[in-house]
């Protein structure tokens, strides 16, 4: 479980773009700072109603206070992030804080204020950590003290009850984020655990789709893969006259190299001889292990020509390999070939060509007998 958390929060972390969230947060905190200039501009036209002999002190202590602050908090951070490139989350969680400390210190006399020190506590919630939540609750605790401590104004206008009351709005929030993370992360581990299970899946579903595919030897098509690609085959070459030949390879006396040698002698040739054609065979053709010593292969977008002279290269080849299996001996092929036309059936093709087959078997094998 640990293992896995670990790899959760490391993968978390590597997939952050930290640079696109530190401009997110930048610009939320922009817009903390527009409200919050607003809102004194909103207290300064009230004061020039209600109060104008305050107005010139309210520009002073607190408007300008707010906007000067304000601005050379988040210039700084500003060339810290698009300057600097530092994304580092205690960038931001301590910009988020000061900018909000400015705000508690220029209006002492609102009482409550003191709890906006939950927005940069929300804003470390974002990286999913909680070792950034602590440290964002941590130095809230350390700036609301020191206001305290330090400005008068503020001391003078809270009570220490009101403070108690501070503190523990802090601690209830940081109790509530910790729950909201942990139940982050535990979604996080569950979707996890599921992409994990998904690829599994996956990774199965191929693996058993190859096997029913192939052939377990040879690792060629198997014989319902091949029907089922000629089916389909036959079918476009008959609708838009699509150039295809099928060649079906006999291989000439294995039922005496599985006599005399043994059936695992006779494996390791017929796999031989299967990646032979299939290296000779080209992208575009359907090589498959028709049964026994049989191969068929369907070949596409190529005229008859051409595909003899591809069976040619690979008669050739075969006969051309020793097998130590069978005390260096070689191993020869006989081959039906032959062009579909259109008024043909399926079945039609296929027979023509196994007789074609035949043909060459009888009349003295390791041969290619073809029709035109």
């Amino acid at each position: 479980m640990w293992t896995r958390r670990r790899a959760m929060k490391q993968q978390n972390t590597a997939e952050m773009n930290y640079q696109l969230w530190s401009y997110k947060i930048l610009y939320f905190y922009w817009l903390l700072a527009i409200i919050a200039i607003l809102g004194q501009l909103v207290g300064l036209i009230m004061a020039l109603y209600y109060y104008p002999e305050t107005v010139r002190t309210f520009i002073q202590e607190k408007v300008l206070v707010l906007i000067i602050g304000h601005l050379v908090i988040l210039l700084l951070c500003e060339y810290l992030v698009k300057v600097k490139k530092v994304y580092h989350s205690w960038v931001l969680i301590t910009t988020g804080t000061l900018l909000t400390l400015i705000i508690i210190i220029v209006n002492p006399a609102i009482p409550g204020l003191q709890v906006i020190l939950l927005l940069p506590m929300a804003v470390a919630l974002i990286y999913l950590e909680k070792s950034k939540l602590l440290f964002s609750f941590s130095i809230n605790l350390i700036g609301l003290t020191c206001v305290h401590i330090f400005f008068l104004p503020l001391r003078m206008a809270t009570s220490e009850y009101e403070y108690l009351a501070y503190y523990t709005s802090l601690c209830a929030g940081y109790i509530i984020y910790l729950a909201i993370l942990q139940r982050g992360n535990e979604v996080l581990e569950f979707l996890y655990q599921s992409n994990e299970k998904e690829k599994e899946l996956i990774i199965k579903n191929a693996v058993i789709e190859r096997l029913s595919k192939t052939d377990a030897l040879t690792e060629l098509y198997n014989h319902k893969t091949f029907h089922e690609y000629m089916d389909y085959l036959v079918e476009q070459s008959k609708n838009y006259e699509v150039p295809l030949q099928l060649a079906i390879i006999d291989i000439d006396n294995f039922k005496c190299i599985n006599d005399t040698y043994g059936h695992s002698a006779g494996d390791v040739v017929l796999k031989r001889i299967a990646a032979t054609i299939r290296e000779l065979a080209t992208e575009n053709d359907i090589v498959a292990r028709y049964g026994g010593e049989e191969f068929a292969i369907l070949f596409t977008e190529k005229s008859l020509q051409e595909t003899e002279q591809i069976i040619e290269n690979i008669r050739r080849a075969i006969s051309s390999i020793t097998h130590k299996e069978i005390q260096e001996r070689v191993v020869t092929i006989s081959v039906g070939l032959s062009d579909y036309h259109s008024q043909m059936s399926k079945y039609d093709f296929f027979e023509q060509t196994d007789e074609l087959l035949y043909e060459a078997k009888r009349s003295g094998k390791n041969k290619v007998v073809m029709k035109r």
